[in-house]
């Protein structure tokens, strides 16, 4: 158990609510079995116990309990203070041994409950601190105790002695499976989501730094563009009718057009992060807006969009038309005459489908640009709670599936 430690750097770190609860109910049922230890003994052993201080010991850890469920409601302790209680549990039961023949006592190895409690829910430092107290409380039972008056003979006496260990062994190990287990369980899955919360902060990051670098270069291509398209005015004006060169010069003029298309886009998502989401608008009529836009970049290539009735009206975030035209224009890369977008919603989700006759996934993932566009895609979608997924068409091609819950924008 004591390698089960959480990843927890700062004492004054607060254990998730789940195990906070865990905690209190191991360590009530830790007083119950102090409690029902000291009836058996009682009505077994025919000694004289000392009732009234070994009921006063059970009210202060009844009421340690109180304490720690009062922290609870209020948010829970912090470890230092969590460790501070788990160290009183291990004195109050000490004290019960000790008024009750001390290390002779079969129940004296309860005090190892605290400790793997200690051990799975604290930092290491804590948890060493907590077994030298242990260890030190078990070293001044040896030497201070009050011993039992037996009224029995001594091989009766040996005959409950063992029987009280086997008790306590059923007791500790119940304990430990029953809560501790579960409880370092709590732990390790907390630790796992905050490990994955990690890499998606580092992703995050990342793309961030990437969005930051393409606005850069948007805005600084921006003035040059302006320049290259007076340029090309003034070139096609004056040779306007020059069979050679009228040619070329359209199709630079195009693409120069085609350019600053991108950019004015990019600017206009920018624009429309900072002022927040966009109008509501039907989710149909976004879609032929996008793929408009989209042929206007793409002349070549032939859409075929299909889209249910039952789609709803809501606000589209601005990073979903990136994915889209990331889908359209990985498709138009291998297919650009056949391309089929169908839209629909299934399940409260809308479900929108790129589909397109080239060669494949194999081959379309080493031949177009699905790298960075699809980790950005991917990226985008798990912020709104979607997804999007790749696969080949039984008829062949390659088959993209974005799935955007109704309501994300």
């Amino acid at each position: 158990m004591l390698t089960i430690s959480p990843l927890l750097t700062g004492w004054n770190e607060v254990l998730p609510r789940e195990a906070q609860i865990r905690l209190m109910l191991i360590r009530a049922a830790l007083s119950l079995c102090e409690g029902l230890a000291i009836l058996l003994a009682w009505l077994t052993l025919q000694a004289r116990l000392p009732l009234y201080s070994l009921g006063l010991i059970l009210i202060l850890h009844t009421l340690l309990n109180g304490v720690a469920w009062i922290r609870l409601r209020a948010g829970g302790p912090p470890l230092i203070e969590l460790a501070i209680h788990l160290a009183a549990d291990a004195a109050l039961i000490a004290a019960l041994v000790y008024l009750t023949g001390g290390y002779a006592n079969p129940f004296i190895s309860l005090l190892l409950v605290p400790l793997i409690l200690a051990a799975v829910t604290l930092p290491t430092g804590l948890g060493w601190c907590m077994a030298l107290w242990v260890g030190g409380l078990y070293t001044l039972l040896m030497r201070h105790y009050l011993p039992l008056d037996l009224q029995l003979s001594m091989a009766a006496a040996m005959d409950i002695h063992l029987m009280g260990m086997w008790l306590n062994f059923l007791l500790t190990a119940t304990l430990v499976v029953s809560f501790a287990g579960r409880l370092a369980s709590t732990l390790r899955r907390r630790d796992a989501q905050l490990a994955q919360a990690r890499e998606a902060r580092l992703r995050d990051e990342q793309l961030f730094a990437l969005g930051v670098q393409a606005a850069s270069a948007a805005h600084d291509l921006a003035t040059p563009m302006a320049s290259l398209r007076l340029t090309l005015d003034d070139l096609r004006h004056d040779y306007a009718g020059d069979e050679e060169l009228t040619p070329p010069l359209t199709l630079l003029a195009e693409q120069s057009a085609r350019m600053q298309q991108v950019l004015a886009r990019l600017g206009d998502a920018a624009r429309s992060r900072d002022s927040g989401v966009g109008p509501e608008m039907p989710t149909g009529a976004w879609l032929a807006r996008v793929v408009e836009h989209w042929g206007l970049l793409r002349p070549e290539a032939r859409v075929q969009l299909e889209v249910a009735p039952d789609l709803p009206t809501q606000t589209h975030a601005p990073g979903l038309e990136g994915v889209l035209l990331t889908l359209l224009n990985n498709a138009a890369d291998v297919s650009p005459e056949a391309i089929r977008v169908y839209a629909q919603c299934i399940g409260g989700q809308i479900v929108i489908q790129v589909l397109d006759s080239g060669p494949g996934l194999a081959v379309e993932m080493d031949k177009s640009g699905w790298g960075i566009g699809l980790d950005l895609a991917r990226a985008t979608l798990a912020r709104l709670g979607g997804s999007v997924d790749l696969s080949d068409r039984p008829e062949g091609g390659a088959i993209a599936r974005l799935v955007i819950p109704v309501g994300a924008a």
